[in-house]
């Protein structure tokens, strides 16, 4: 029988060899743009899978050829788009988004309509070429084959899925790798539908919590300035270190002890540490789809610190070294209440890891601003960004403060350098508050977001690891920094006497410091705190961490 009708090879090259060119040109994409090792093998072999299983049902291997190709091709260019939008790979999940929220939904056809049309444009194409092809290509692959080879890629692509490292988290947001992490990602999708819905949570209803308390009239709440110091832990996690010891009163808080904050990331993915102390939630609770916490909760976050605050009367404000449009930054923090966000562009920063202290200056001129024109309180969470990476540097080697003592890495030594600025840049913080703003009460809440990864060494890991390969046991210090509370004008109460509590629980912190009413959410958070001994996910009684979360989406304040 033959392949094509008389007149249709003019439009179609011979089955076999118009397939096999098509593959080898989506092979050679592959090769250039979807990395190397075990990740092209699985990207390759998931390609070859979905090509056999084409085959497998029609018979016919040209078409299915270019059924894979042009799905391919549409994966890549909605991921290339979304990339430069959101600074993100484009996600299973999305499609999930799409189909079940109208509200994503609209928001896509509002704001890419241009590309939308053009989509189906390039779709509808598709479907006649596929259709034409369908037509004229008789079904001659024997169905065995088809069937051996899907066997074959399928497995192939099980045993590279299983010998890739995890996903490094960076590759979430900037890197390309589209095909790859578009395949990884059905896994992740599939997991949070199996399990309902993106958090992991218990399975009863739960009493719906209310909606939030409102500060009484009279009440006069301090100033809160919420400060992300990036990559600052302790030193004396490490008894045999050797360092000036000067720097330790800045890990105090106004009780003089220090106190422990145990986060969800070693060495970066700040954003998690952020999203923890914001929202109230464990990172963990999002199983592994929680490296998109702030991409799939924009607007659908309730109860939030910010907006807990502006329930209180607060004017809530970002300082973020970052432009807002880095990893669609401002979207979600909008989201969750903050009204402004002073972002590069508005801070003037040339570089994203200025000192602390040009930081501070805007929060200090911002504050003088608002106080001309406003009774309100203010919170204000401003990132800090001097003490981040790379170590290999002398960062601003005309400063002269102490780094490590004798053996110390140079690393290390680097790192604590820095934190000597940071100090210093801390004190000063706190001086312009008081001669700045003589009638005005402050509360100042700082926390270390993870572990600079000049601790590397030091936790028994080789320097040149990179952060994202450093894996350590749940209770081990390397996911241990801080959390310090200070009072300016105003003396806050003691911090909990729990010797480390998780980042899940610092916004409750937060609130109880300020004397402001909790909302019933947060106050349930304490209680769990206190009951589960500072652990949150970890917590002993993990059922109640699964009902508390159960409440929080039944209540509508988690997706």
């Amino acid at each position: 029988m033959r392949q094509f009708a008389e007149g249709d090879r003019r439009f179609f090259p011979p089955p076999v060899a118009g397939a096999a060119a098509i593959m080898a040109g989506l092979a050679l994409y592959c090769w250039f743009y979807e990395g190397g090792g075990v990740t092209l093998l699985f990207t390759l072999a998931i390609t070859g899978a979905i090509l056999a299983f084409f085959t497998l049902l029609t018979r016919r291997v040209l078409f299915a050829a270019l059924a894979t190709a042009g799905a391919a091709l549409a994966v890549v260019v909605i991921a290339w788009r979304k990339q430069a939008d959101d600074d993100m790979v484009f996600h299973a999940w999305d499609i999930v988004e799409f189909f079940t929220s109208p509200a994503t939904a609209l928001h896509l056809w509002t704001a890419h309509r241009l590309e939308l049309v053009l989509g189906v444009i390039g779709a509808t194409t598709l479907a006649v070429v596929l259709w034409r092809c369908w037509r004229v290509e008789s079904p001659q692959t024997p169905r065995l084959a088809a069937a051996l080879l899907c066997i074959v890629c399928a497995s192939a692509a099980a045993i590279a899925g299983a010998a890739r490292p995890e996903r490094a988290h960076l590759q979430y947001f900037w890197f390309d790798l589209h095909l790859a992490s578009f395949y990884a990602s059905f896994r992740e999708a599939g997991e949070a539908l199996a399990r309902g819905g993106l958090v992991i949570a218990g399975q009863s209803p739960a009493p719906k919590l209310a909606d939030g308390a409102r500060c009484a009239s009279g009440l006069t709440p301090p100033h809160i300035l919420l400060i992300h110091e990036e990559s600052i832990t302790s030193p004396d996690l490490f008894p045999g270190l050797a360092f000036d010891r000067s720097v330790m009163p800045f890990f105090n808080s106004d009780d003089g002890h220090l106190h422990r904050l145990r986060v969800e990331t070693y060495g970066g993915a700040s954003w998690l540490t952020e999203f923890s102390v914001l929202a109230g939630v464990s990172t963990h609770a999002f199983g592994s789809m929680r490296n998109f916490v702030q991409v799939f909760t924009r607007g659908k976050l309730h109860g939030a610190l910010p907006q807990a605050l502006a329930d209180c009367g607060y004017h809530d404000i970002m300082f973020t070294p970052w432009d807002k449009a880095f990893m669609a930054v401002s979207r979600f923090y909008e989201s969750i209440g903050f009204k402004e966000i002073d972002d590069r562009r508005i801070q003037g920063n040339q570089i994203d890891n200025e000192r602390d202290r040009f930081f501070f200056a805007n929060v200090l001129n911002r504050i003088a601003r608002h106080i001309e024109v406003s009774t309100a309180p203010l919170f204000i969470f401003v990132e800090t960004m001097s003490a981040h990476w790379p170590y290999d540097v002398v960062y601003m080697p005309e400063v002269d403060v102490p780094g490590g003592g004798p053996g110390t890495p140079p690393q290390m030594s680097e790192y604590l350098r820095r934190l000597a600025m940071v100090k210093m840049d801390d004190e000063a913080l706190r001086r312009e508050l008081a001669q700045r703003f003589p009638g005005e009460r402050f509360l100042l809440v700082r926390y270390g977001d993870h572990h600079p990864t000049a601790t590397l060494p030091l936790l028994g890991k080789p320097e040149d690891l990179s952060a994202e390969a450093a894996v350590f046991p749940d209770d081990s210090i390397a996911y241990q920094t801080f959390y310090a509370i200070n009072g300016v004008g105003y003396a806050p109460p003691a911090p909990p006497q729990i010797p480390v509590v998780d980042v899940g629980y610092l916004g409750a912190i937060l609130l109880t410091s300020a004397g402001l009413p909790l909302p019933p959410a947060w106050v349930e958070r304490i209680r769990l705190m206190n009951a589960c001994e500072g652990h949150f996910w970890t917590c002993a009684d993990h059922g109640s961490i699964l009902a508390f979360n159960r409440q929080l989406i039944d209540s509508g304040q988690l997706p």
